[in-house]
């Protein structure tokens, strides 16, 4: 069956809407999140790879799986031929399996930036590794899509419950096969994965903020030896928020599909399609989290929605205020930094801000000419 079956008026406009809609807000907000990490330096963190990894997958679902389901959607009906209905289905389940896999990545790297030293750290999470455990993973999960449809083990139908094409089976054998693979790769391990990475992360959180600041003439020294920044929590507390909508989002998708696969029930349409808009809703909120938990993203956003440049916004905050505007940076790379009025030491009341940014820098040795990643950590103090 290739027809989406009897609808009013009302509801075929209210479906379409909707899915346009969601498409629209997730293609400018994953958008947004690229460009942010591109302008901004101090956002090419390592964490943020997987951040980048992220947007990239749910853009992929905002350009080629979302308007064509809200085709679908209005139509009634399959418009297209075979091909594409092949090419939908391989974008989809990418789309599908490869975001709870990058997410338990991400949460796996917050675990070992959190709660290990940075030497653990950088030899497993570095920029260059880092890069290499997400190629393999896309590429894991783009094999297992590719290989089973080229041996003909599985084939790709269009399904009017869903609004898209997906996967169809051969025999009772081989889809007991594929969701045993499916459920154990792209749901159990990742979600155990970010349950026990989390849990840890939270409970190294949890001690740092208890810690509290001896005196100003300590500063310096805490500035020095402190490892896990405000920016590292912050990350940590919004990508959090992340996983655990992403599983509010995802959780319905995994019942409606196992009941709808092996159960002989009459599934509701509509209970159908709420499950993919669902996974829509779950490719659409990752920028808001971003933009409503994390300042320096959220910075960013304005910068880019404003069209402002940061180099013209660094010179209005250094020329603009009052008191004398000096940066004050403990680090070897004086670019892209903060600016601070600093009173004189006996006219210091009170320590109003304390922030300390990881940034990416470069530092030549003496004996070698090759790049590695440096800790820069800049404290603001105001009257």
């Amino acid at each position: 069956m290739t027809t989406l079956g009897s609808r009013s008026l009302f509801m075929v406009i209210l479906e379409g809407s909707s899915l346009i809609t969601l498409n629209i807000l997730c293609f400018i907000g994953n958008v947004l999140v690229c460009l942010a990490v591109h302008r901004n330096p101090r956002l090419r963190i390592s964490t943020n790879l997987y951040v980048i990894a992220l947007a990239i997958s749910d853009l992929v679902s905002a350009v080629f799986v979302m308007p064509i389901s809200g085709v679908i959607l209005f139509k009634g009906k399959w418009p297209f031929g075979e091909s594409l209905c092949q090419f939908h289905a391989c974008i989809s389940l990418f789309v599908i399996y490869v975001s709870p896999a990058t997410m338990s990545l991400t949460a796996i790297n917050r675990y070992f930036r959190i709660c290990k030293s940075n030497a653990s750290y950088r030899k497993i999470f570095s920029q260059n590794k880092s890069c290499v455990w997400l190629a393999m993973i896309w590429l894991f999960v783009a094999a297992y899509i590719a290989i089973p449809r080229l041996t003909e083990l599985q084939g790709f139908e269009f399904v009017p419950g869903y609004a898209q094409c997906s996967i169809k089976h051969i025999n009772e054998k081989a889809k007991i096969i594929h969701y045993l693979i499916v459920l154990t790769f792209f749901l159990i391990i990742p979600s155990l994965a970010t349950a026990v990475s989390y849990t840890k992360v939270f409970k190294a959180i949890r001690q740092h903020n208890v810690k509290v600041l001896p005196s100003i003439c300590q500063i310096r020294r805490v500035v020095n030896e402190t490892r896990i920044s405000v920016q590292e929590i912050k990350l940590s507390r919004s990508l959090f928020i992340v996983v655990l909508a992403f599983m509010l989002c995802w959780v319905p998708f995994w019942l409606i599909v196992i009941i709808r696969r092996f159960f002989v029930i009459q599934m509701p349409r509509n209970i159908e399609l709420m499950c993919m808009f669902c996974l829509y809703v779950s490719n659409t909120i990752n920028p808001v989290i971003y933009a409503g938990m994390n300042s320096s993203f959220r910075s960013e956003f304005r910068r880019i929605i404003t069209c402002r440049s940061r180099r013209l916004v660094s010179t209005q905050s250094m020329q603009g205020g009052k008191g004398n505007s000096v940066p004050v940076v403990l680090g070897n790379n004086a670019t892209n930094i903060r600016t601070a009025r600093i009173k004189p030491v006996e006219q210091i009341k009170t320590i109003e801000t304390l922030e300390f940014v990881e940034t990416n820098s470069t530092k030549i040795g003496p004996s070698s000419k090759r790049n590695r990643r440096e800790d820069r950590h800049i404290f603001t103090l105001t009257d």
